[in-house]
């Protein structure tokens, strides 16, 4: 725009003003905190699909919170620009479905109860069960709980280091107690502390448990740091 006015020209620029929103991280010497107690699970009502998910199946649960923190099926962080994470979820939930066919084909139990004439029962040996299909789904069931259980120590402490929280109890092996003893409460910990379900409406079977939309980056809890707004200004 030119103004002739006592014969000088001013030229005046438009500007577009966005708004842009930064997250200030906490501090790493900051101690932080569980947003729920390990025993905490019905917070947000009996029925929330994190609560259920984690009850019904938890190494399902422990899947998607795998991939809100970045981790491979094993439990192994991944560091930009590998995008392993992704197919966490779908390796999990593969060893889920694998671990219940082979207990539902093949499982068979060893002994059946047998009751004589006079009334009394007890066991006898299963001649219709084969020694392989016993040891094949004892095997299988071993070998996915201990996956389960190795891998959610792992998953714990990541999400403990994240967000600067300090063992409180059976200092050394609190995570290896929690998992191994209260699983499913734990999990469902995790699970409150990786979201914010105050603002977020959980998603039962989807590869996060939350909406598409969700940026873990900003939607985590108050261990993220406070939000400052900035403006940029674009001239044209």
């Amino acid at each position: 725009m030119s103004n002739n006015k006592g014969g000088s020209e001013t030229e005046v620029f438009v500007t577009e003003v966005t708004p842009i929103v930064v997250v200030a991280e906490q501090p790493q010497n900051e101690v932080g905190s569980w947003k729920s107690g390990l025993f905490s699970c019905c917070k947000y009502g009996c029925f929330h699909p994190a609560l259920l998910c984690g009850w019904c199946f938890p190494t399902v649960l422990m899947g998607q919170l795998l991939t809100r923190m970045k981790m491979t099926w094993l439990g192994d962080p991944t560091t930009p620009p590998s995008e392993e994470y992704k197919k966490t979820f779908r390796t999990v939930v593969t060893i889920v479905i694998c671990n219940f066919l082979i207990q539902s084909i093949f499982y068979c139990p060893e002994t059946i109860p047998t009751n004589t004439d006079d009334g009394m029962s007890f066991l006898v040996q299963n001649d219709d069960c084969p020694m392989w299909k016993n040891s094949l789904t004892s095997a299988a069931s071993m070998i996915f709980g201990l996956y389960t259980i190795i891998v959610m120590i792992k998953l714990r402490m990541r999400i403990r280091s994240k967000y600067n929280i300090p063992e409180n109890n059976c200092i050394g092996c609190e995570d290896c107690c929690c998992i191994f003893f209260c699983g499913c409460c734990s999990v469902v910990q995790m699970a409150h502390q990786t979201a914010n379900y105050d603002e977020i409406r959980p998603i039962c079977c989807n590869d996060t448990g939350l909406p598409p939309s969700w940026d873990g980056d900003i939607h985590n809890n108050n261990n993220d740091g406070d939000k400052t707004t900035l403006t940029q200004a674009i001239i044209v």
